[in-house]
C-alpha cells in the first residue's frame, strides 16, 4: 500500500516535473517571439531606408558616371534593389531562416509585385478618387505598402515557424549572442 502510494506520488511529482517544464518552455518561446517583433520591425524600416538611398545612388551613378540613360538607369537600380533587398531580409532583417532560398526569393518576387500593383491602386485612389496632391499620394501609398509587405514577409515569407530550424546560429536573439 504505501510503496503504491509512493509510486503514485513519484508519477505525479515527475508530471509536474514535465508540465513546468513545458510552460517554462512555452514562456520562453512566446519571450522570443516578441523580442523577434521588436527588433524585426525597426530593422525592416532601416533597410525599407537603405534600399530608397541604394535605388537613388545606383541610378545616379548609373547615369551619370557611366553613361547608361535616364530611363534604363532606373529600371537596372531597381533589379539591384531587389537582390539587395532579398538578401537584407533574408539574413538581416529576418534572421535564422531554414526555408530553401530559392522558394523565399519567388514568394517575395511574387509579394514584390503584387504590393506594387497595390501601392498604385492606393495611389490612385486617393489622388483621383480623394484629389490628394500627387506627391502625397505617393508618399502615402508607399507607406501603406511598406507596412503591409513587412506583415506578409514576416508571417508568411520568412517566417520563422514555416523556414524549419534555423540555420547554424545565424539568429543572434535565439543564439544569445545580443
Amino acid at each position: 500500500m504505501v510503496a503504491r502510494r509512493r509510486a503514485r506520488l513519484a508519477a505525479a511529482s515527475a508530471a509536474v516535473t514535465a508540465a513546468s517544464a513545458a510552460v517554462t518552455a512555452a514562456i520562453r518561446v512566446s519571450r522570443l517571439a516578441a523580442v523577434r517583433r521588436l527588433t524585426d520591425l525597426p530593422r525592416y524600416a532601416a533597410a525599407s531606408a537603405f534600399s530608397f538611398v541604394f535605388v537613388i545612388a545606383v541610378t545616379a551613378g548609373l547615369h551619370e558616371l557611366a553613361g547608361v540613360s535616364q530611363t534604363l538607369a532606373p529600371a537596372i537600380a531597381l533589379v539591384a534593389a531587389f537582390a539587395v533587398n532579398f538578401t537584407l531580409l533574408r539574413v538581416w532583417v529576418f534572421p535564422g531562416q531554414g526555408a530553401p532560398v530559392g522558394r523565399q526569393l519567388l514568394q517575395t518576387a511574387i509579394t514584390s509585385l503584387v504590393f506594387r500593383v497595390l501601392e498604385y491602386g492606393i495611389f490612385l485612389g486617393l489622388h483621383l478618387g480623394l484629389e490628394i496632391n500627387y506627391l502625397v499620394a505617393t508618399g502615402a501609398s508607399v507607406c501603406i505598402s511598406a507596412l503591409g509587405k513587412y506583415f506578409v514577409y514576416r508571417e508568411i515569407v520568412f517566417s520563422r515557424g514555416r523556414s524549419g530550424p534555423p540555420s547554424s546560429g545565424s539568429d543572434p536573439v535565439a543564439s544569445g549572442s545580443r
